[in-house]
């Protein structure tokens, strides 16, 4: 089974939008999962689930380093690790790309909220310099992924053309 960890250590840049994003996806291509909310905060739409036959764990994690989260980036087969793009959010990510260096699998970045404004665009500017080559996904800020989640669907159900689905 592939598990797939949703992490960083800042609180609201977008982990448990991500993972119910993923579990929606997996759900419309009808591939068998397990959801895993450790955040506990109550900010994802699914709940702490597991199936018989799962082939994909998506797991959310809370927005603070926790103990454990090591030993959940160690078994991990990917971490996807969202960010604002405000400059407040370049010490934690920093901090992340340090710790996220020393595991041995992909690692995606989300670069929520992206903009036409200077502060994104400085923002981006920034992680390139500092991230390199990592691969990077740009989500751009939209109305429409607060509107899904407000009726309890994915953003590409809730608005299939947007730029944010």
């Amino acid at each position: 089974m592939k598990s797939i960890l949703v992490a960083n250590q800042k609180g609201g840049t977008g982990k448990s939008t991500i993972a119910d994003n993923l579990a929606w996806s997996l759900e419309r291509t009808g591939i068998p999962y397990n959801f895993y909310d450790l955040d506990n905060q109550g900010g994802v739409i699914h709940q702490t689930k597991e199936v018989d036959g799962a082939t994909v764990s998506v797991i959310d994690t809370p927005g603070a380093l926790q103990s454990d989260m090591r030993r959940w980036m160690d078994a991990a087969d990917c971490i996807v690790i969202p960010t604002r793009m405000t400059m407040m959010d370049m010490k934690p990510l920093q901090r992340m790309m340090e710790i996220v260096s020393k595991v041995d699998c992909p690692v995606v970045y989300v670069l929520n909220g992206a903009n036409r404004y200077r502060a994104a665009a400085g923002f981006e500017e920034w992680f390139r310099e500092a991230a390199g080559a990592a691969t990077a996904l740009k989500l751009p800020q939209s109305e429409a992924i607060a509107q899904a989640a407000a009726y309890g669907v994915s953003v590409v159900e809730y608005a299939p053309r947007s730029p944010a689905a």
